[in-house]
């Protein structure tokens, strides 16, 4: 059976990684809840023969080959809630026009089948290969996987990332900052509001200045997504009103100069907190050894296409971002697909997405051996 696995990329058509992702979506693996999800990846790593599995911290890890160079992949078991606004089960695995519709097909279990099964094909000479089902991605990006590596004595090389990217190489992610805005005014009763000052008209105005931010800043993106009062009764003007903002910011932004546009257009008597610590953008050159081993096995397995960054965290944000580990993004299904109402991947690039993960090793052996 083995063997079937590893014939050569024009020979390879193995089919078994769909029926996994079928078998995999139609588990419920919210963050915190991934074990039977990892169950499956791991009897899955022994049906197709891995050399060794090991198990550490809700982690899935499964090895091939022994050599010099130390590649990892890696994809999240977590999904987000389904939401209600389905049109089929979002646990089903549904299949219809090519996509196989559920939640995680997209985000990030299309990834998960597609890095399990393209390793377990991948020619491994002169490298050891890590194949890494991670947990707790989409509530901490990176603090699965951090600790994991802390249990471990792994230490990788260079990390692959499967997240959606539309089979294009991303060499890089955006960062991510969580503020809250606490916004001042001054209570009176609300038959009077002419004695007070209403701090949701105050936090109105500068969820506008907020919004401007989007228009001003190349790469950035800022949304309000949260309004809320300590009001108890609505017969009284608010005295606070916060405001909850999501940042994403471009490679090579800090977090100071997030802030400081913050600090621009609020009083001093309005106070900005951090309530989610800065997840460092990061990005590599497309010259960099590890994209131009991804950029060639993308042109000659699938045909030539642009390099991206991707507008999202990902793990790379841990890896890349803090290790300082040279990370690649690739995987199956469009970014927007994830955490939709009724999220899908396309069979085809699943079936595509195997191909790339099986051809990727030998690419970068052959990089870091000409380096």
């Amino acid at each position: 059976m083995q063997g079937d696995f590893r014939k050569s990329m024009g020979e390879y058509q193995v089919k078994g990684h769909s029926d996994f992702l079928r078998k995999i979506v139609k588990i419920p693996s919210l963050s915190g809840q991934e074990e039977a999800v990892a169950r499956a990846v791991k009897l899955e790593m022994e049906k197709l023969g891995y050399d060794k599995i090991i198990t550490s911290g809700g982690n899935v890890c499964g090895i091939r080959g022994k050599g010099k160079v130390k590649i990892l992949y890696d994809a999240h078991m977590d999904v987000v809630e389904p939401g209600n606004e389905w049109e089929t089960d979002p646990y089903g695995a549904v299949e219809k026009d090519g996509f196989l519709y559920g939640r995680g097909a997209c985000d990030d279990k299309g990834s998960i089948s597609a890095m399990v099964y393209g390793a377990a094909a991948a020619d491994v000479t002169g490298v050891t290969l890590y194949v890494l089902a991670s947990v707790r991605e989409e509530v901490s990006e990176g603090n699965g996987l951090k600790d994991f590596f802390q249990r471990s004595d792994i230490k990788p090389d260079f990390i692959i990332i499967g997240e959606p990217s539309r089979l294009m190489v991303a060499r890089g992610n955006r960062g991510r900052l969580g503020v809250r805005i606490d916004v001042k005014g001054r209570s009176s009763h609300a038959s009077r509001p002419q004695d007070g000052e209403n701090a949701i008209y105050r936090a109105m105005k500068i969820a506008e200045r907020i919004k401007k931010i989007n228009k001003k800043t190349s790469g950035d993106t800022v949304s309000v997504t949260k309004i809320e009062t300590p009001n108890k009764n609505i017969n009284v003007i608010p005295e606070m009103c916060s405001i909850y903002c999501d940042y994403r910011s471009a490679p090579g932004r800090t977090e100071e100069e997030i802030l400081d546009k913050f600090h621009s257009f609020i009083e001093e008597r309005d106070k900005i907190k951090v309530i989610k610590k800065y997840f460092k953008p990061w990005s590599l050159e497309e010259k960099h050894p590890l994209i131009s081993a991804g950029m060639k096995c993308r042109r000659e397995i699938l045909g030539e296409a642009p390099s991206i960054i991707w507008i999202f965290c990902t793990n790379g944000t841990y890896t890349a971002g803090e290790l300082g580990i040279p990370t690649m993004g690739f995987g199956p299904g469009e970014e927007r697909q994830c955490h939709s109402a009724g999220e899908k991947v396309e069979l085809k690039q699943l079936d595509d997405a195997v191909k790339f993960f099986s051809g990727l090793p030998a690419f970068i052996r052959r990089e870091a051996e000409n380096k």
